[in-house]
C-alpha cells in the first residue's frame, strides 16, 4: 500500500492551499482567504475563512462542512451559487483552522451555535443562509433554532450528522470516538487505498471520480495529522459506546420549532441513514422540502451535480 508523503506542517499547509486553489479554479471559482479569532463555548479559537464573490443585495451564504471533512468538498456545488457571496469556513479543529478540543460531555448545540454566531459577528453579517453537509447540516439546524432571524434559510446536504434520530455511526467513527484510540489513529499516515476506500463508503461509490482536484486537496488535508486530537474530540463528543450520545439528536418537538424554510438533498444510498427512515424527523420540520437523489450517497451533489446544484439555488433564491 502506498502511503502519503509526510511533510512538515508549514510546507504541507502551503501545498494544501495550493491544491484547494487549483480545485476552486477548476470550477471557475476564486476566493479571498482570511484568519479570524472568535470566542466560542469551547474558548477562543482561530478560524480560517474563504470568501467567494463580493457582497450583493442578496444575503450571503455561510457554508459548513462535515466532521473530518473540508470546505473544498463543496466546490462543485458553489458553481451554482453565482450572484451570491459565499463564506466557507474551516470548522474549529479542522482544516487550517486552529485546534479545538472538546470535552466528551461538551454540549454540541451550544458549541455549534456559538461558532456560527461569532463568525457572523466577526464578519459583520447580520443575516445569512446556511448550507451544511453532514455535521455541518446538524450544526445548521442547531443555529437555525438558536439564532432565529439571523438565519434566513437552511440547506441540509446528506443525512444531517447526528441531528436526526436513527443515524448510524460507521465502524470507523465508533473507533475514532474512543478516547485513546481515536487520537492515535488520526495521528497516523493513511494509505491511498485506505483514503479511497473510506470515501467510497462515506460519500458514495465513485463520488470523487469526476472531481479529481477536490480529491487531491482532500487527501492533502487528511494528511495534516496535527488536527488529530481536535478531530477525535468531535467524534467522542458525538458518539459514546458506538451510539449517538444522548442529547445530540434533536427531538421532534425541537425540529417543529425550526422556523426557516428548509431544503434537504438526500441520496437514496446515504450510508448513515436512508431518507425514508428519517421521514418523521423530516416532516417534523414544518417548512421542509426533500429532494431524494437516486443512486447518490452522503454527498449527493458530487454524483448529481446539476440536479442538486440547481435545486439548492432555487431554494436560496426564493
Amino acid at each position: 500500500m502506498t502511503q502519503r508523503l509526510q511533510l512538515l506542517p508549514p510546507e504541507l499547509d502551503l501545498q494544501i492551499v495550493s491544491a484547494e486553489d487549483a480545485a476552486y479554479e477548476f470550477y471557475g471559482l476564486g476566493r479571498t482567504g482570511k484568519q479570524i479569532t472568535i470566542r466560542t463555548s469551547a474558548g477562543e479559537v482561530d478560524v480560517r475563512v474563504s470568501v467567494f464573490g463580493d457582497a450583493t443585495n442578496y444575503n450571503p451564504v455561510l457554508l459548513l462542512h462535515g466532521i473530518g471533512s473540508a470546505q473544498v468538498l463543496a466546490a462543485p456545488l458553489m458553481t451554482f451559487l453565482g450572484g451570491r457571496q459565499v463564506v466557507a469556513l474551516d470548522w474549529p479543529g479542522h482544516g487550517l483552522s486552529g485546534p479545538c478540543v472538546l470535552a466528551p460531555t461538551h454540549d454540541m448545540r451550544s458549541h455549534a451555535s456559538s461558532v456560527v454566531e461569532a463568525v457572523l459577528d466577526a464578519l459583520d453579517l447580520p443575516v445569512v443562509d446556511l448550507v451544511g453537509h453532514s455535521m455541518g447540516a446538524q450544526f445548521s439546524l442547531y443555529a437555525g433554532l438558536d439564532l432565529g432571524a439571523r438565519i434566513r434559510r437552511l440547506v441540509l446536504l446528506g443525512a444531517p450528522g447526528a441531528a436526526f434520530q436513527g443515524i448510524r455511526p460507521l465502524t470507523a467513527m465508533k473507533l475514532l470516538a474512543m478516547p485513546r484510540l481515536g487520537p492515535f489513529l488520526l495521528s497516523r499516515p493513511v494509505s491511498d487505498r485506505a483514503f479511497d476506500r473510506f470515501n467510497e463508503l462515506a460519500l458514495g461509490p465513485g463520488a470523487l471520480d469526476r472531481h479529481g482536484p477536490v480529491r487531491t486537496a482532500l487527501q492533502l488535508l487528511g494528511s495534516r495529522t496535527t488536527n488529530s486530537r481536535s478531530l477525535a474530540s468531535f467524534f467522542c463528543a458525538m458518539v459514546k459506546a458506538g451510539q449517538v450520545r444522548e442529547g445530540v439528536a434533536l427531538t421532534e418537538r425541537d425540529l417543529g420549532r425550526i422556523a426557516q424554510p428548509t431544503f434537504l438533498a438526500w441520496g437514496d444510498e446515504d450510508v448513515f441513514l436512508h431518507p425514508l427512515e428519517a421521514a418523521r424527523s423530516i416532516v417534523a420540520v414544518r417548512d421542509s422540502h426533500l429532494l431524494r437523489v437516486r443512486a447518490a450517497g452522503h454527498a449527493p451533489w458530487l454524483q448529481a451535480q446539476d440536479l442538486v446544484g440547481r435545486s439548492v439555488a432555487e431554494h436560496l433564491n426564493s
